[in-house]
């Protein structure tokens, strides 16, 4: 109980932090400017950092590797070409989610079936996959830059991930797909707690490992697609934080999930308001940059003093 009070104080703190810092001073804006761009965007820093970490707790407890989330599975760059193909044809936003999806879904069903048989499933054939994956993905967005000159601009800032253009209704998309796969996944936190176990084990609990592991692969892509296509590819925020969230309140994903979704929305959302900030000029810097930059630093941490006690 302590333990989620804090967590919702620091949420609390962070918003009130997100809103009352930017380019502009808050003594300097009217409501109408409050209303229409700061707080649209700290909901979506707030929501797409949550859709991130909850793909991440569940893709390292499907795949049982603690490298695993949206990019390394190779989810992040499916979905990113897919919404790169949408913004280079002149999409509109609304059906760019749903392009995102279709090739996240595909590259994720491109995986699986590379990284499974009928007898068996290779967690770590998974990950190298997904990193191929990647770098094909990765080649045909730079020919895409190449081709449609024109749009080079938008894709490469896209592609550094950033919040651009939000409106509320974005953020009612990204609200729905958030909270309703949210409690999906909580609802089911005791049988995906089994699937821990070796797969002889899980089935021999009455757990469907089969079925279990294909729809929650299903539910961290379009977690992943549908926050890539709005915002762009953002990394570490589904590395980093479920790593955090172990390390503080255990493996248990009742607790993993519920905790990944709040830090992750507090990490990113924080994250952009240094982003808006740290240039003096009033420029911002991509989103993407900042956390890299700080996930990088934590993971180097992370590898060097504490993996296997915060893993294990």
């Amino acid at each position: 109980m302590r333990r989620t009070l804090v967590t919702l104080f620091l949420t609390v703190v962070i918003v009130i932090f997100a809103l009352t810092n930017g380019a502009v001073k808050l003594n300097d804006m009217n409501l109408n400017l409050m209303l229409n761009i700061r707080l649209p965007r700290v909901l979506m820093a707030f929501l797409v950092g949550a859709m991130l970490a909850q793909s991440g707790s569940l893709l390292q407890l499907l795949l049982r590797n603690p490298l695993a989330d949206g990019f390394t599975t190779g989810i992040s760059s499916a979905a990113a070409l897919g919404a790169v193909i949408a913004i280079t044809l002149g999409f509109n936003y609304f059906f760019i989610p749903f392009v995102s999806l279709f090739f996240a879904t595909l590259g994720l069903m491109i995986v699986f079936k590379v990284g499974s048989s009928d007898k068996s499933f290779h967690f770590t054939t998974i990950i190298l996959a997904g990193i191929v994956l990647n770098i094909i993905c990765s080649s045909f967005i730079s020919f895409l830059k190449y081709y449609f000159n024109d749009s080079i601009g938008t894709v490469v800032f896209w592609l550094m991930g950033g919040f651009y253009g939000v409106t509320y209704s974005k953020i009612t998309i990204l609200a729905f797909v958030t909270i309703v796969l949210f409690f999906l996944s909580y609802k089911s936190a005791y049988k995906l707690n089994i699937l821990a176990f070796d797969d002889l084990t899980a089935n021999s609990l009455g757990v469907n490992v089969k079925r279990m592991r294909k729809k929650f692969f299903v539910v961290a892509a379009m977690l992943t697609a549908v926050a890539v296509s709005f915002s762009g590819i953002i990394g570490f925020v589904g590395l980093i934080v479920p790593h955090i969230v172990r390390g503080i309140f255990g493996g248990d994903m009742k607790t993993n999930i519920l905790y990944s979704t709040l830090f992750g929305a507090n990490f990113l959302l924080f994250a952009d308001t240094i982003s808006r900030i740290i240039i003096p000029s009033g420029a911002e810097l991509p989103v993407g940059v900042v956390t890299s930059f700080l996930g990088g630093l934590f993971f180097i941490f992370l590898l060097k003093y504490k993996l296997k006690r915060v893993w294990y």
